[in-house]
Parts: C-alpha cells; sequence; structure tokens
C-alpha cells in the first residue's frame, strides 16, 4: 500500500507519522483560532478576591413557631398505626405540630470589661521608657540635690529654733558653781580609776618592819 493511497483513504489507522512529528489528521478540522468546549461566564470574583478578602459566616436563619416538628409528627403517626403515605397525609391534616421556640443552648455568656468598656485593655502595664536625654544631662541628680538641701535647711532652721526658745542665761555665780562641780567629779573619777595594789586579807593590816635608807649616789655613775 503506497503512501499516496494512505494520504488519501482518511484513515486514522493507514496514516503514517514522520519521526518526531505527530500524524497528520484524518478530519475536517475548524479553523485554528476555533475555540473547543463551552464557554463559561466569568466568575465575579477573582481568585485575588477570593483570597484576599474574608467573609464572615452568616448563620441560617432560626426555625420559626410556623415550622412543622416532622419528628413529633411521625412518632405520634407510628403511636396511631399510621402505616402508609396516604394515611399519613390524612393524619397531617388532622395534626399539625409546629416547632417549639427554643430557648438559649448551654451556659449564658459571660460578661467582660471589653463589652462594657471598649477602651478597657488586658494585661499588665508596662514600665515607661526610659528618658535617656534627662539622665546624661543629669536632671535627675540636680532634682534629689536640690531636695536634700532643702531638707537640711529646714532640719538647721528647726533646730536653731529650738535652741533659741529652750536656751537659759547663766550668771556668773552659777557658772562658777558649775565649773566647780565638774572639777570636783573629774578628781573623784581620777581617784576612783587608780588601781589599788592586790594584797592578801591576812596582811592587810600588817605594816611594814624593814627599813631601807635612801639611795645615794652610785660610785659607778660617770661624771656628767
Amino acid at each position: 500500500m503506497s503512501d499516496m493511497y494512505r494520504s488519501r483513504s482518511r484513515n486514522c489507522i493507514l496514516l503514517r507519522d514522520d519521526v518526531g512529528r505527530a500524524k497528520a489528521s484524518a478530519y475536517d478540522l475548524p479553523h485554528e483560532s476555533f475555540a473547543f468546549g463551552r464557554a463559561e461566564q466569568p466568575d465575579m470574583e477573582g481568585a485575588g478576591d477570593v483570597t484576599m478578602n474574608w467573609a464572615a459566616h452568616v448563620p441560617n436563619p432560626k426555625q420559626g413557631p410556623d415550622q412543622r416538628d416532622f419528628m413529633r409528627i411521625n412518632k405520634k403517626a407510628a403511636a396511631s398505626r399510621v402505616t402508609n403515605p396516604r394515611d399519613l397525609k390524612e393524619f397531617t391534616k388532622m395534626n399539625d405540630i409546629k416547632v417549639p421556640p427554643t430557648g438559649p443552648s448551654g451556659v449564658l455568656p459571660k460578661i467582660i470589661p471589653s463589652d462594657v468598656i471598649p477602651s478597657f485593655a488586658y494585661g499588665v502595664k508596662a514600665r515607661p521608657s526610659t528618658p535617656m536625654q534627662q539622665v546624661i544631662s543629669g536632671d535627675f541628680e540636680a532634682a534629689e540635690n536640690a531636695r536634700l538641701d532643702s531638707v537640711y535647711r529646714q532640719r538647721d532652721e528647726a533646730l536653731d529654733a529650738r535652741q533659741k526658745k529652750h536656751k537659759v542665761q547663766l550668771t556668773k555665780s552659777a557658772k562658777a558653781q558649775i565649773e566647780n562641780a565638774r572639777a570636783l567629779k573629774m578628781s573623784e573619777a581620777s581617784q576612783e580609776s587608780a588601781p589599788v595594789p592586790y594584797k592578801m586579807n591576812k596582811y592587810k593590816n600588817v605594816s611594814s618592819k624593814l627599813n631601807l635608807a635612801p639611795l645615794g649616789k652610785s660610785a659607778s655613775t660617770p661624771g656628767l
């Protein structure tokens, strides 16, 4: 079978392909600009809008009092021996049971301070930053020195006022009596402080029997 016949046969099985190339099409295809498939309408939101925007969850509306409670209807129908859909339809017309209003589920939420005061802040208050400019320039040292000077000045003024208030003016005779009393007290203290030589009790009242002549000048004393 020749290649010319293969190309004219329009048979996809008989067509041959060259090395590195796809087979020639055996069908009449539209132009290259034609797009196959179904054209879909573009979405209102792109991938960027979906990933960069957060949509909050919207819960479904709660069941109202005008909705039927099918669970209770079915239980009551089973207790009344209703076994087929036709009887159930008639039973539902006669027994229209509504959903009871639901109360709050679980424990009621507690009120926290931020619910009442929007500006309320939690946690421990941080220490303010150190004013380095005032530390380097010595403002705190100058303030402390001024405070200490004021304290010492007030104390000295109070001491001077107290001394002036209670100061007693002495006469010459009173000053002389005070000086004599101090001198007498000092002499008594010096006598009492002189050490007494130790002597046994049985020898305290015994007088000395040895009379020594006063020592004269020694013969070995050099003549000065």
